[in-house]
């Protein structure tokens, strides 16, 4: 803060002691009597396209929350009752880890995602932060009511948004 405020008061007291003291306050405009009638209409014109413009500029941001693996608490360790999704998993993640000797030595592409789907409470999210903590990549958590919004095309930019993330 001291770096700031310093080159300012440096400033001012420059020109308190060259004789130019500053003067706080509006800046003196002389407008004719003719261009002081639009004044008013013409700030009430920048509210209103603010007041418009700012929310559909700020709706296109992605509404992810960002988590480094340092700050994962899960691991595979703590994932239990899901036998058969955890080895899957774990199979998978080591073939996305090696893909360069996958694709190399087998000549195939590896999978580029896992969807997991199914009801609430069931470790879909659990074991996504344990694959992000295993293979030391950001987890990004995003509800898919966030993505909705009430300005057209404002959602398709949402998406490419948080894809872009990816």
């Amino acid at each position: 803060m001291l770096l700031v405020l310093l080159p300012v008061a440096a400033y001012a007291w420059w020109r308190i002691v060259g004789g130019h003291p500053l003067h706080p306050g509006w800046p003196h405009i002389t407008l004719s009597p003719e261009m002081r009638q639009y004044v008013p209409g013409l700030i009430l014109v920048a509210l209103l396209a603010m007041v418009l413009v700012v929310p559909m500029v700020a709706a296109g941001r992605s509404p992810h929350v960002q988590y480094r693996p340092s700050e994962i608490p899960v691991a595979f360790d703590d994932v239990v009752g899901l036998g058969v999704v955890k080895d899957e998993v774990i199979k998978t993640l080591n073939l996305f880890l090696a893909y360069r000797t996958f694709r190399e030595r087998m000549g195939g592409n590896p999978r580029k995602a896992i969807l997991f789907e199914g009801p609430p409470g069931t470790g879909k999210t659990h074991m996504a932060k344990a694959m992000a903590r295993e293979a030391g990549v950001p987890f990004l958590f995003v509800s898919a009511s966030a993505f909705q919004s009430m300005y057209y095309g404002q959602t398709n930019r949402k998406i490419r948004s948080f894809f872009k993330q990816l």
